[in-house]
């Protein structure tokens, strides 16, 4: 019967010997060879070390506890929540929260027509009041003198309704801090960004062609009475449908009552031209489609009829205060 005999301490190679029922007392020893015989120092070229496997693989003691890793330096700076404005101030350029319409009609209808009641107030007043022919009661000059002032009055606030009307408003850059080169440096300027506003607004000198008037400001300083933004109703997929189309009705019949009535055309413009005229010429009277704004303390005007606002007027509101 075979029985395994370890030849070597090193080496896991078993080797067999025989037991002969025939010759008990005697063994027939398998041949070993001079490197696996125990008394050789070599050891067993095949083994192998399981100790870092084992390691790798061994199970955390639970009562030991374990220490976190230290947190790199670039983890530490985190990235710092910037309100709306200070992310407009990011930018490299500036950012137009509002830009009017260049006005060139409205400008023309106001000036015109403050010069125009100007003139015949003066001429009024220095033909009925002070060039009064002889004979005439004196209450004579003081109704013309007393008209020639409503004339004056009304010629005045034609000229001065341009005044104050705001051209544009802008978020400036905001210009970033170079002190040191640290990650946790940029990170805290960059979280105390200063958001500052210019705002571009007509002078309060009744005279075509002045210059306008820059001003930079804080968005606190700042205040509508109103906002900008309406929120409407949003329209279905059918309503869209819908308004397309007679869109491009109105247009299409437009085109062919043009082409079909050309000898006309020029009386047509010239309705629209005056009419466009009219209309502004109300507005300066009226004051219609401006809002109030005050920009530290001084009070001035936004056209909210012809004019381009970021978001449809949300990112002013957004920004500036509002004081219903």
């Amino acid at each position: 019967m075979p029985i395994p005999i370890s030849a070597s301490r090193g080496c896991a190679r078993p080797i067999f010997t025989l037991h002969s029922s025939l010759r008990p007392s005697s063994l027939r020893t398998a041949k070993v060879p001079q490197w696996l015989r125990p008394s050789s120092a070599q050891p067993c070229g095949r083994s192998f070390t399981t100790t870092g496997i084992r390691s790798a693989f061994a199970k955390p003691n639970p009562t030991t506890p374990i220490k976190p890793s230290p947190p790199s330096p670039a983890k530490t700076v985190q990235t710092p929540l910037l309100s709306f404005a200070q992310k407009l101030a990011d930018k490299p350029s500036p950012t137009t929260l509002y830009e009017a319409a260049p006005h060139r009609v409205f400008l023309f209808s106001s000036y015109t027509a403050g010069a125009f009641f100007v003139g015949c107030a003066a001429i009024n007043i220095i033909l009925n009041v002070y060039n009064q022919p002889e004979g005439l009661h004196w209450i004579v000059s003081v109704g013309f003198g007393t008209m020639g002032i409503l004339l004056a009055a009304a010629g005045t606030r034609f000229a001065l309704m341009p005044a104050g009307m705001i051209r544009s408003i802008k978020v400036l850059p905001a210009k970033s801090v170079k002190t040191s080169d640290s990650a946790a440096a940029k990170a805290a300027a960059r979280a105390n960004l200063p958001v500052r506003l210019q705002i571009e607004a007509r002078r309060s000198v009744p005279f075509p062609g002045v210059p306008l008037r820059r001003i930079q400001v804080d968005p606190s300083d700042v205040v509508m009475k109103a906002p900008l933004y309406n929120r409407k109703a949003p329209l279905s997929e059918y309503e869209k449908m819908q308004l397309k189309k007679q869109e491009e009705a109105r247009r299409k019949q437009e085109r062919e009552y043009e082409m079909n009535h050309l000898m006309t055309a020029p009386f047509r413009h010239a309705k629209q031209a005056f009419g466009l005229l009219f209309r502004n010429f109300r507005r300066g009277l009226t004051g219609e489609g401006f809002a109030p704004i005050y920009v530290n303390g001084t009070k001035y005007k936004l056209d909210i009829t012809s004019a381009y606002v970021l978001e449809e007027g949300r990112a002013l509101d957004r920004i500036v205060k509002i004081e219903k």
